[in-house]
């Protein structure tokens, strides 16, 4: 078999993949420590896995929160939260994949709004998923709601007013 060299490669490719850079990786996603508390409703973060979300600032320092409402809710009023950060200190944000449980870009995902999925605080909330196409699945389900983009729910968010917090 002339061709076995190439069978060698391509895990390497496959890693290529994975590999990050110094810059990417400052911005790539934390583990959440267990007494990390959400700035804005000061609930531990970490207990609610499924609604986990973080922003990593381009400082390198993250923030956690406790679900997509509240982080929706921080980026509309960030200096009502944070002393230190901006709106143009945000290097990433992720969001959990509600059906997965893996991080994905919050930038990117779809949000669920209006449907009968409870947050933390068993209120409304934004459950979030990687892919329109699970979004949509889970909106199809009994649990029903609207499929947003992060910019659509953001505004939602900010048109709710700052001083309405669902939890």
């Amino acid at each position: 078999m002339k061709n076995w060299r190439y069978l060698l490669l391509f895990p390497l490719l496959l890693l290529g993949e994975a590999v990050l850079t110094p810059a990417a990786e400052k911005l790539a996603p934390r583990v959440i420590n267990p007494d990390q508390r959400c700035p804005v409703c000061h609930m531990y973060s970490a207990r609610y896995i499924r609604w986990n979300v973080q922003i990593v600032f381009k400082d390198g320092t993250m923030s956690a929160f406790d679900s997509p409402a509240d982080l929706f809710r921080f980026l509309n009023d960030m200096a009502k939260y944070d002393d230190k950060h901006r709106n143009q200190d945000v290097g990433q944000i992720y969001v959990r994949d509600w059906g997965k449980w893996t991080w994905t870009d919050a930038r990117k995902a779809y949000f669920l709004s209006g449907s009968t999925l409870t947050g933390p605080m068993r209120g409304p909330d934004y459950a979030a998923f990687s892919t329109r196409k699970a979004a949509e699945g889970m909106a199809a389900s009994a649990v029903g709601g609207k499929v947003m983009t992060f910019d659509e729910a953001l505004a939602e968010v900010a048109a709710e007013g700052h001083g309405h917090h669902h939890h």
